[in-house]
């Protein structure tokens, strides 16, 4: 299971029958469900993040890499409490189409997250920096791609992230994104 990754990898890189327009950027705006730890008691908080993903091989089986960033910050008035929340995550896995035509297709994506947190936290007028450890989770989602040419697409999905740290009822985060693809290369 370990090679798995490196396997693809390889293989994705070095198919004689992939070339350059079998890659594609995506820009990515989203918003997503995530567990505030701070202040006490954990709290979730709906949130918006941006990024970009690139996907590389055909639409049977595509690497899918995906580096995304959000900042939100909450007011606690009551106990003189300002948090701001920086968040850094990177996404890679893998997406297919089982379902597709020359309009429309259905993808399924599945892979790992690796997330860092940093909270700035000022308190009674002094300031603070903590920064959490890397986390690593897995994810699966589903979603559509409106194809709009041979180059460019509108795509929509949603993913379900596990979150280990969270209680047993609310174990599973959720991200809705939207982005439009961009081919590189002509066919």
């Amino acid at each position: 299971m370990k090679y798995l990754i490196p396997i693809t990898i390889f293989l994705l890189f070095h198919s004689p029958n992939l070339k350059a327009s079998d890659l594609k950027i995506e820009p990515v705006y989203g918003v997503e469900r995530t567990q505030r730890e701070f202040p006490k008691p954990a709290r979730y908080k709906t949130e918006t993040y941006f990024g970009v993903r690139a996907l590389y091989g055909t639409p049977s089986f595509s690497l899918e890499g995906e580096v995304n960033q959000s900042q939100d910050t909450e007011d606690f008035p009551d106990d003189n409490l300002k948090v701001t929340y920086k968040n850094q995550k990177a996404l890679l896995g893998f997406r297919t189409y089982p379902i597709q035509s020359k309009i429309l297709g259905v993808f399924l994506r599945f892979g790992a997250r690796a997330s860092k947190q940093t909270r700035e936290i000022t308190e009674a007028g002094e300031s603070r920096t903590e920064e959490g450890a890397i986390i690593f989770d897995p994810y699966a989602g589903t979603g559509l791609t409106l194809v709009l040419g041979n180059n460019f697409a509108l795509n929509t999905g949603a993913t379900l992230i596990y979150n280990r740290n969270a209680e047993a009822s609310e174990q599973y985060d959720t991200r809705y994104s939207f982005s439009f693809t961009i081919r590189a290369g002509n066919k």
